[in-house]
Formats: structure tokens, sequence, C-alpha cells
């Protein structure tokens, strides 16, 4: 082939970003004081990464990550005591040493809480993407004549993203307290990521609480009459742990649904908060609520704010009628505190 003319235009267009973040949040809570007579250490339980970082002898602190060290160091300063990393292998050991105890005696009962803990988180993200185009378009004549015409296109891409997290977690899980929320907007109980102090546990101590949102209240009895809600045992689950079973315990013609035919349908209320945070007291009837079905599911869902940090967890949910017909959500869930 001889080339006699021609006209070649090309052009090319390139992005890349690269991206790259630590995510670290610390959360300390306390119950009220518990006596540590007898437990003269602590067991910090690790996630997988944390494991892996600690290396299989836990006891062995130089071979830890440097990061480990220092939550190691924080955990006990909070304590005042020496603590006792947890590895897999010593995981998998006191599974195994369980698992015969459980074959020779009854399980054991549930350990008393510490009345502390402790949670850090750390989720160190790496994102890179990169794309380049390039396109080329002419026209050329050959010496015998002939006239090529071409349009060429060719993209080349690529991506990549790695996520590491680290977990350790000292003392306690947090409490939860279980609520029934009654909803309104057609959605799923929202909590609000502001603290509330409210006695949940009905033990003259005030607990910080998340709230649920505009669309949604909690389902409440105010048993002595004073015009507000006072503590958990004003609420249904928030001493028991299961709401649907203290509001059964009202069926009075045993039809599965809290009706008019109910002493206590006419007492009920619904207890949210307005835009003020003031607190908001109505009848099931202003709320155009006309029956509560006993029934429930377990439906399992963490309700967690911007910072992964736990607000609270639905645990199960039932539906009520409205006067009109039309059906609604009850749901228990159960409140960290």
């Amino acid at each position: 082939m001889k080339i006699s003319e021609s006209t070649v235009l090309l052009a090319s267009s390139h992005q890349a970003s690269e991206q790259h973040s630590v995510k670290q949040s610390l959360r300390v809570w306390s119950d009220r004081p518990a006596s540590s007579a007898g437990n003269p250490s602590t067991v910090v339980n690790l996630s997988d990464q944390g494991k892996v970082q600690a290396s299989s002898d836990s006891s062995d602190e130089d071979r830890l990550d440097p990061k480990l060290k220092v939550l190691v160091r924080i955990v006990e300063a909070f304590l005042g005591r020496k603590i006792k990393l947890v590895s897999a292998a010593d995981l998998q050991a006191m599974q195994a040493q369980g698992a015969q105890n459980s074959n020779a005696a009854p399980a054991s009962t549930t350990p008393q809480r510490l009345g502390w803990g402790m949670q850090y988180d750390q989720v160190e993200t790496h994102s890179e993407s990169e794309q380049t185009s390039f396109a080329a378009q002419g026209v050329i004549k050959t010496a015998d004549g002939k006239e090529i015409q071409f349009d060429l296109q060719l993209s080349m891409a690529r991506s990549f993203q790695s996520q590491d997290s680290l977990s350790v977690q000292a003392g306690d899980a947090p409490r939860t307290k279980d609520p029934l929320v009654i909803n309104f907007d057609g959605t799923a109980a929202e909590l609000t990521s502001t603290k509330f102090s409210f006695d949940l546990n009905s033990d003259g101590t005030q607990d910080q609480m998340s709230f649920v949102g505009p669309g949604s209240g909690f389902l409440a009895l105010d048993l002595n009459g004073n015009g507000k809600i006072d503590d958990g045992s004003e609420l249904f689950g928030a001493k028991s742990g299961n709401g649907f079973a203290d509001l059964a315990k009202y069926d009075g013609d045993g039809n599965h649904w809290i009706d008019e035919n109910d002493a206590v349908f006419a007492k009920l209320l619904v207890w949210s908060k307005d835009a003020q945070g003031q607190d908001k007291l109505q009848t099931l009837a202003q709320r155009n609520v006309g029956a509560l079905y006993l029934g429930s599911v377990a439906t399992p869902f963490s309700a967690k704010d911007a910072e992964n940090q736990l607000q609270g967890q639905v645990r199960s949910s039932g539906v009520y009628l409205q006067e009109n017909g039309a059906v609604g959500t009850l749901q228990q869930v159960d409140l960290a505190v």
C-alpha cells in the first residue's frame, strides 16, 4: 500500500483518582458500678483482622501491631489493671473445652455483666480508578485511487478498592431494651442520633437512649395518670424484653387483638416528640388506630448511625388496623443504652 494523501485526527482523554481514608471511633459505656471481685483480668475479643495482626501468640506483646498496643494501653488505663488478649487459637481451645463441658454438665448460666464496656473500631479504605479513551478518525487515499475512511474508538479502564477493618471490644456489650414502636408513615421505625435522658430500666437511673423518628411513637400506658411517661414501666417490653407479650396481658376477650372490647384500649397512648423535642401524648383514637394485632414475627435489623454506632435493633414486627381499614406496622425495637 502506498499512501498518497491523508487526513488523520487523534484525540484522547484521561481521568484518574485515588482516595485513602481511615475512620476510627472509640465508644465507652458503663452501667452502675459492678463488683470486680474474682475478676483479676479482663478478656478482650478481637475481630478476625485483629486476630491476624495480634499473631498466634497473644501473650507476646512484641508481636502486636503498634495500633493494637496503643489500644491495649487505653483499655488498661480505663480498667486500672492488665488485660488478656484472646487469639484465634485461644478461642478454638475455649470452644473445644466448652463442648466437652457441655457433654459432662448442664450449660452454665449467663455470666454477670461487668458493668462497663468499650469498643474501638477502625476502617481503612483505599480506592483507585483510572480511565483512558482514545479516538482516531481519518480519510486516506492510496496511490491506486482507493479512499479509506476510518473511525476508531478505544477505552481502557481499571478500578481497585480494598478495605481493612479492626474491632476491639472489652467488657460488656451495650445493653438493649425492647419497647414497642408504632409506625404511621408506612416506613419502619427509625431512631434519632440525638440521645435523650430517660429511665428505660425503671431502676431510678437515667439512661441515654435514642428516640424514634417523627413518623413513629412508643406505645405507652400512663399508669399513674400524671399526664406523662415517667419511665420504662409505662412502656411495653422495656422491662420484660417482650413488648407483644406485655400487651397481650390486656387482651380481655382473647381474640388476639387489643381493640375497643378491651378496657385498656382507651387508655393506650402514643408517645412521640415534636420538632422542638417536647413530649407529645396522643390516644390511639387521635391517631386513627382501630385495633392492635398481638401476633408478630422475627424481623432482625440493626439501626446504626452515620458513624456505624448501634442505636438499636428491630427484633420483631406485627400489624395494626386504622379506623379506615388501612394497615400499619407495630415493631419491637431494642434500644441501646
